[in-house]
């Protein structure tokens, strides 16, 4: 066979109940060079029909109402009858794009003599184009009642099953139904409970079958929850025969005992204990009934992962339990309750304000109380006073003032003091004491009805931006908390135990704040080329100390001479405050690790300073706000009585939102 082909035909119904064929178009191929067996030959026939099909109908204008294909090869015709995917990739390929191009309940089987497409291998002399290769076989133009019988497809054949896929089984699986679900129990007790009447269910049902009197109580014995107890290891223990026959775990010695347990052998027989001790049940890591035993015997007393671990191996081995209690220990929400561990987060960038450079002092300011301070006011009488401390952002210049209560009113006098000395800031920065919320609600009410012009000359230029940390957070005013660390410490040393008057106190404080701002705030040099190191009174004063300056001085009376010696101070202020403070300020000294962030219905302990750790309040987180980077270190809480907005170094997760994955 040296080639294969196709050709089509339109049959169509005259009036007179007649039908007549004529020839449509025909396509044929020459034998590829690779011998083939005639089937395959056949079945290339098969798809070069399929594409002559495809491209007539898509071609013709006319509506086809049914379409037949026919085949003289039956193996060819079985092929296309079944799936392609049970064949060897040769025939289901082709069988395939037959199937996608035809229905295959459209092929029929045509007898050899009756195939007018043979002609196209066999070939055709020219004056016989006009008889059956115009019109097709002659049954075509019969009612289709009178045509042959329709052959029955046979799939059975010798070359139909030698291109026939034989798959290979390699791995059987079956599902097999445990006659207890361990996964939904959560307690060690009741699953012991449970397989016990299970089995003296069993028990009793093969009793009854057997026509035997059923002994069984009603309660549940001690022996027959050691049988309950028992059964379950030995189901769990199924797994691990293969990795004993491996040699896994040699170092532990296995053996079966009379009850078919799988325990530990070890070097202790000759101990003076229980036998259940010197050989407890093997038990793999990750099943549940492990977990089950494990959380059973930390629940009893809650106690570390070492005496857990020694009180579950009186009867139990369990392979990797450290790793196994570290974690139920960790999720375990009465421990995690008890240690009360709060949350903490990487710390967060500097704020504008404090990465602001050639920006006069105090442009950016925060500001705090402390205290109290006794001063006295009369001869036998003495009273308490409180010192307020203002703290550039920037230069870390201190400005301290005296109070003599923690009102709002009496916290307005201080801030126009400070206004009236060192001038207005752009911002201020706080915590929430009633004394500095009240002056912000005061200073927001007197400035309500003022017009832009007004509100600028009561704010200077820009006004003044009143920000408040988040209550319980005074780490985030951490540049005032720090300096009022050192005006306490010069402060107790310069007046020790005496009591001052008011005034008295008053100056004192002045003399203070001078002090502490001729410390060094950058890095202390050893070049001598370097000069002497930075401190705020150079920014303040023009000079480290307090002392007169030295001369000589530049006599001259042109004051824009001064005024450039001045700008000299200060830009050379700003550049070696670059290059010595500025890189202080990129390490991260704590709170350097990402940790996960806090999520909304999070149950937490709400910390509470008036209460002792075990009597903190369980709260729902409501509200989370993040920072610019995403990181969340502030949240709000909701607690049985009110809500409450805190840092989350205030609160100990017990329990996530997201719950925890096995």
């Amino acid at each position: 066979m040296h080639a294969f082909g196709a050709c089509a035909y339109l049959r169509w119904e005259t009036e007179d109940g007649d039908y007549k064929t004529r020839f449509v178009a025909a396509k044929s191929r020459v034998a590829p060079l690779k011998p083939l067996t005639v089937p395959r030959l056949e079945l290339q026939a098969a798809v070069l029909a399929s594409r002559l099909y495809k491209t007539i109908v898509e071609q013709l204008t006319m509506e086809i109402d049914d379409v037949i294909l026919f085949t003289d090869s039956m193996i060819a015709l079985s092929w296309v009858r079944s799936k392609a995917r049970n064949f060897k990739t040769f025939i289901a390929t082709r069988v395939g794009e037959i199937q996608s191009n035809t229905d295959p309940s459209k092929w029929r089987h045509i007898s050899g003599v009756d195939n007018i497409a043979d002609v196209l291998s066999r070939g055709l002399k020219a004056s016989e184009l006009n008889g059956s290769w115009q019109h097709g076989s002659d049954y075509l133009q019969q009612s289709r009642s009178d045509w042959p019988e329709e052959v029955k497809v046979l799939t059975n054949l010798p070359d139909v099953e030698k291109e026939r896929r034989h798959e290979k089984t390699v791995l059987a699986v079956g599902l097999s139904c445990d006659l207890i679900d361990y996964e939904r129990f959560s307690s060690w007790r009741k699953l012991v409970r449970v397989a016990t009447l299970v089995l003296k269910f069993v028990k009793k049902l093969k009793a009854r079958r057997g026509k035997q009197e059923n002994e069984t109580s009603k309660g549940m014995t001690p022996a027959e929850l050691e049988e309950g107890e028992r059964y379950i290891i030995r189901d769990v223990q199924k797994g691990m025969e293969s990795r004993i026959k491996k040699g896994e775990l040699k170092s532990l010695s296995p053996f079966i005992d009379d009850y078919r347990v799988i325990r530990v052998g070890g070097r202790i027989d000759k101990a003076m204990t229980s036998f259940e001790h010197k050989h407890p049940a093997l038990l793999p890591y990750g099943h549940h009934v492990s977990k089950l035993i494990t959380r059973h015997v930390h629940e009893m007393s809650h106690s570390g992962v070492a005496a857990t671990m020694a009180k579950i191996r009186l009867k139990y081995w369990i392979l990797r339990g450290h790793k196994l209690i570290k974690t139920l220990k960790y999720r375990c929400t009465k421990c995690r309750a008890f240690l009360q561990k709060t949350e903490t987060q990487e710390m967060a960038q500097l704020p504008r304000e404090r990465l602001a450079p050639n920006t006069p002092p105090f442009h950016f300011t925060s500001c705090d109380y402390f205290g109290p301070l006794t001063v006295r006011v009369g001869r036998n009488k003495t009273s308490k006073h409180y010192g307020v401390i203002f703290t550039c952002l920037n230069t870390r210049a201190v400005h301290l003032e005296l109070a003599v209560d923690c009102s709002a009113m009496e916290f307005m006098q201080v801030l126009r003091r400070f206004f009236a000395v060192r001038g207005q800031p752009a911002s201020i920065l706080s915590d929430n004491g009633t004394q500095f919320v009240g002056t912000e609600r005061e200073l927001r009410k007197m400035t309500e009805g003022l017009s832009n012009e007004e509100l600028q000359d009561f704010c200077a230029e820009r006004g003044t931006v009143w920000r408040f940390t988040t209550p319980g957070a005074p780490h985030q005013n951490g540049c005032a908390e720090a300096l009022v660390k050192s005006c306490k410490h010069a402060l107790k040393k310069a007046i020790g135990e005496q009591v001052l008057a008011p005034f008295e106190l008053l100056t004192c404080l002045a003399e203070v704040a001078n002090l502490v701002n001729q410390r060094p705030i950058g890095r202390l040099s050893t070049d001598p080329d370097d000069g002497g190191y930075i401190s705020p009174n150079d920014m303040l004063l023009g000079r480290a100390s307090g002392n007169v300056a030295q001369g000589p001085f530049l006599e001259t009376r042109n004051p824009r001479h001064r005024v450039e010696l001045v700008q000299r101070i200060v830009d050379s202020f700003w550049q070696r405050w670059t290059r010595d403070v500025l890189p202080l300020l990129t390490p991260r000294r704590k709170w350097n690790v990402h940790r996960r962030n806090v999520r909304v219905d999070d149950i937490v302990m709400f910390a509470d300073a008036n209460s002792v750790r075990s009597k903190w309040t369980i709260a729902r987180i409501i509200e989370v706000f993040p920072g610019d980077d995403g990181k969340v270190r502030n949240v709000k809480v909701k607690t049985m009585n009110s809500e409450y907005r805190r840092p989350i170094t205030k609160i100990a997760v017990i329990y996530p939102a997201e719950g925890y994955e096995d």
